[in-house]
Parts: C-alpha cells; sequence; structure tokens
C-alpha cells in the first residue's frame, strides 16, 4: 500500500479541520462538522483513552476511523471495549483497502495494549466488509415499545430471573456522562435502590401531533424487581407516550421484557475478539446508548 496509518492529534487545528473536510466529501455533507465535534464525540472519560486513526498519502489524510473506548466488567474482571466509529474514505481513493487497512492496525495496536474486544453497529457500506473482510460477528438488535397505558406492567414485564453469570457489560453511568456532556439537554438520568436507566428524551410526531418518548440508552439493574419502579418514574416524570428499547440480542436483561422483535432499521452489533476470554458474548450487555450517534 502507498499509505501509512497513525494516530491523529485532535488537538491539532490542521489536522482537525483536514478530518472535517475528509468526512463532508466521504458522506457527501453539505455542511463541515462542528469543530470540538470529534473529540468530544470520543472524549468518553474510559481507563485508557480513545483515538483517531487515519491513513496518510503523500501526507494527506485519505481515510479515518475512531475508537472509542469504554470500560466493562466480565466475571468480576474489567476489560476495554472500544468502537469502532467515524468510518471515512476520501471517493478518490476508494478502492485501495484504506478502511481495512486502518480496522487492522487498530486491531494489532489494540491487541498489544490489552484491550478486550473492538464492537459497533455498522453502516449498510460497512457492514459486509466488517463481516466478509474483517472477520468481525454479528448479534442481532432487539427492539420494543413499551407504552405508558392502564397495565402496561402486565403487558410488557416478566417475573422472571436474570443470569447473572458470563455477563459483560458495559459502565452504563460512563456512557450516561459522556453522552450529557453532548446532548445536556435530551439527556436523562433515573436512578433507584442503586440501579439506574438512562436514555434521550426526544419529541416524534404521532397521529399528527407531537408527542414525548424516551429512547433508553442504557439500563443497569441491582433487583430485577428494580425495572418496574424505573419504568413507572420514567413515565412519571418525563410524561412520555412510550419507552423505546434497542439492545443486544444476548443482553441478559432482555429476559425481563416481553414483545422483543428484531430491529428493521438498525443493523445487528459486530464485534471483534481480541483479548476475552469465552463465553464473554453469551451475555453481551450493551444497548443503543453506547453508539456515537445516540
Amino acid at each position: 500500500m502507498n499509505y501509512k496509518i497513525e494516530i491523529a492529534d485532535l488537538r491539532d487545528k490542521a489536522t482537525v479541520s483536514e478530518l472535517q473536510h475528509l468526512i463532508q466529501e466521504a458522506f457527501q455533507s453539505t455542511a463541515l462538522l462542528p469543530e470540538n465535534r470529534l473529540l468530544s464525540n470520543i472524549n468518553s472519560n474510559a481507563t485508557e483513552p480513545s483515538f483517531f486513526l487515519v491513513a496518510k498519502e503523500n501526507e494527506k489524510i485519505i481515510g479515518c476511523n475512531g475508537f472509542i473506548a469504554n470500560d466493562f466488567m466480565f466475571n468480576e474482571r474489567h476489560y476495554v471495549g472500544y468502537q469502532s466509529c467515524w468510518s471515512a474514505t476520501h471517493p478518490q481513493h476508494r478502492g485501495k483497502a484504506v478502511f481495512t487497512g486502518i480496522i487492522n492496525e487498530a486491531k494489532e495496536i489494540l491487541k498489544n495494549k490489552g484491550a478486550g474486544f473492538l464492537y459497533g453497529i455498522p453502516n449498510e457500506n460497512s457492514r459486509p466488509v466488517f463481516i466478509n473482510k474483517l472477520e468481525f460477528t454479528e448479534i442481532l438488535s432487539m427492539t420494543v415499545r413499551i407504552f405508558n397505558i392502564p397495565f402496561y406492567k402486565r403487558i410488557y414485564l416478566k417475573k422472571t430471573n436474570a443470569d447473572i453469570n458470563d455477563v459483560c457489560s458495559i459502565n452504563e453511568e460512563q456512557v450516561a456522562t459522556h453522552k450529557m456532556t453532548q446532548h445536556p439537554a435530551d439527556i436523562k438520568t433515573i436512578f433507584y435502590n442503586g440501579s439506574m436507566i438512562w436514555g434521550k428524551l426526544v419529541k416524534k410526531r404521532k397521529f399528527g401531533i407531537k408527542v414525548s418518548a424516551f429512547y433508553v440508552g442504557g439500563i443497569e439493574l441491582k433487583k430485577e424487581t428494580d425495572l418496574e419502579v424505573l419504568f413507572d418514574l420514567v413515565f412519571k416524570i418525563h410524561k412520555v407516550l412510550f419507552v423505546q428499547l434497542l439492545s443486544c440480542e444476548t443482553h441478559s436483561l432482555n429476559v425481563l421484557v416481553r414483545g422483543w422483535r428484531r430491529s428493521k432499521h438498525m443493523n445487528g452489533f459486530i464485534y471483534y475478539n481480541l483479548n476475552m476470554p469465552e463465553p464473554w458474548t453469551r451475555h453481551f450487555n450493551v444497548m443503543i446508548g453506547a453508539i456515537d450517534v445516540f
């Protein structure tokens, strides 16, 4: 290959400007990203730093990919997972395996650092590359919408126990704090009895009228029975018409809710193991809030 791959310095204004123009051209956007957008998106406050890799040809950036660090726990041990995001290749340099080169470089860097795994949710263009060329594995994304109606508990909630064994769970409070710095007016967090639910309060047009909805970013429970109280508090505090959940199919808490169906609007969660012991994906506890575009 005629390009080199290196870590970008997002504190350098010239580098950020070049990345802004690259992303604009790659996605055929009419406007540049705000100057601080990339840095705020990857500044996750994890125990390890997030970073951007760029491909350069003749000192010009022709491709990039971000890697957001997040802290996970698996069987009482700490690991760092890195979310792949902000994938872009300049239109004039497609067909040079720029994207695969960047991801393969990231695999080597992160494996040597002791990172646990790479993960993300790909778009329609990157999904076949991740799965067929980069050997990522996909887990389906599942969704359910819980309406604020009488007897909703009888309809949606199940009295059962979640499996607490072999759970790989993201630090939800860390992710919620990260999202709150980006969307302070929209991100809402509710705590109860050591459990939490957080998400984005959004306005939607339904049946010709504007209604409020709560899109759950993540859930962390001390006890299964806390989930019912957390949903009650969302409905009571935010007066929403419905709560929307979008979760990885193997999430251990999915068994507490009825009505899951495969998401029609989002691809599945993909992952590539670097240093994780098996069976770490038996219960991969990640919801939509971890994704950079949430």
